[in-house]
């Protein structure tokens, strides 16, 4: 596996069709692909850096022999380059070229023909430079090009481990936590599953719009796992949501569709502008709406999350919540009012206040002898 740099026709280099960048419907086609990157990642400004400059030797391809074409390579890393490259020499090589393209190639002072390469021997050589520079480093990929590439080291580990023995495996590999690589597979084998199925039909929706980090940092909730499938609860008998993991990367049928279609519609449809879920800090609130089946029926009933979420016990948790943090500033304020000068504006609010804390006072204090009446 040598790093010596070497140098290479630049026909003679292919772009890589397991690319994660890739999205699922571009054509896997020298063309196609051609095309995605040049429209998707603004090539006019890489074209005229190497028009301008010629290739930085400083930063050549990672390639692999082509399994087919003797003398010819397959580019892991760099494909951009080399479609810039490519657009140099002939502009027509993409679809519908723009005429910013044109007017660089026509100007362009270099045209690189021999392009600086590392070779390696087989793609898997290649993965964990690949974790290192965009995933831990400094050229990020998006979070689904993540996941992919994620999914393409999880597949070269062997099947005989189990399948938490396969994320350690990921994890120490690009340096990073197992269970954060089984949330980004968890989370992509429920993308799969939803592209699978055409987006569930919901407008506007696709593999370039689709908010991936979002789905991700949903499944982070375990009710939420749960309830697509990605976990199951070890105990139905028990109220406490136990729950044990499951692994729909590596067995997809444990994903609940129905399920599944609930949280795409809650997550990315909308309705007058705004989804069901709305910010992402409403995921806790989701979390507990599916875990509760009054709640969750209300939910799937078209009633708003704000709604639901009374029908469940999270409720009272927050309610709570919320007298402590009341009468933590009312001490503060308690504290301070010795050495205040009177305020009207004070006072009005002192008797709202107070008013207030009567209502909820004897709200509690009916349901309280609602609940005695019941026996």
């Amino acid at each position: 596996m040598s790093s010596v740099i070497d140098t290479v026709n630049y026909k003679k280099l292919h772009l890589d069709i397991d690319n994660p960048r890739l999205p699922v419907n571009v054509p896997r086609t020298a063309k196609a692909m051609l095309t995605w990157i040049a429209k998707s990642t603004a090539i006019e400004d890489l074209m005229n850096a190497i028009g301008t400059n010629g290739f930085f030797p400083g930063e050549p391809l990672v390639v692999y022999p082509h399994p087919k074409k003797k003398g010819e390579y397959i580019v892991i890393e760099g494909n951009r380059r080399l479609t810039a490259v490519k657009l140099l020499h002939n502009p027509y090589d993409c679809e519908k070229p723009s005429s910013q393209m044109l007017a660089i190639s026509e100007s362009a002072a270099y045209f690189p023909d021999e392009i600086p390469i590392v070779v390696r021997d087989t793609r898997a050589e290649v993965l964990p430079y690949l974790g290192y520079r965009h995933i831990t480093g400094i050229k990020e990929w998006d979070p689904l090009a993540k996941a992919r590439y994620l999914k393409q080291l999880f597949e070269d580990t062997s099947k005989r481990l189990s399948p938490d023995q396969r994320y350690a495996k990921v994890a120490s590999t690009i340096g990073s936590r197992r269970d954060h690589i089984k949330r980004s597979l968890d989370a992509l084998a429920v993308y799969d599953l939803i592209e699978k199925r055409e987006f569930f039909g919901i407008e506007g929706l696709g593999e370039e719009s689709i908010k991936f980090s979002l789905l991700s940092t949903a499944l982070a909730d375990e009710r939420i796992g749960e309830f697509v499938g990605a976990a199951k609860r070890i105990s139905k008998a028990s109220e406490d949501l136990e729950t044990e993991p499951t692994n729909p990367i590596v067995k997809p049928s444990v994903l609940k569709t129905a399920a599944v279609e609930d949280l795409a519609r809650w997550l990315f449809e909308k309705k007058n502008g705004k989804t069901v879920v709305g910010e992402s800090r409403n995921l806790r609130t989701l979390g507990a709406i599916v875990a509760a089946p009054k709640a969750l029926a209300a939910l799937r009933s078209k009633s708003s999350l704000s709604y639901a979420y009374r029908l469940t016990s999270g409720i009272n948790n927050d309610f709570v919540g919320l007298i402590y943090e009341a009468q933590s500033i009312l001490e503060e304020a308690a504290s301070l009012v010795a050495n205040v000068d009177y305020d009207e504006e004070a006072m009005s609010v002192v008797r709202a206040s107070n008013n207030l804390i009567k209502q909820i006072g004897t709200s509690l204090r009916n349901k309280k002898a609602g609940d005695a009446d019941e026996f």
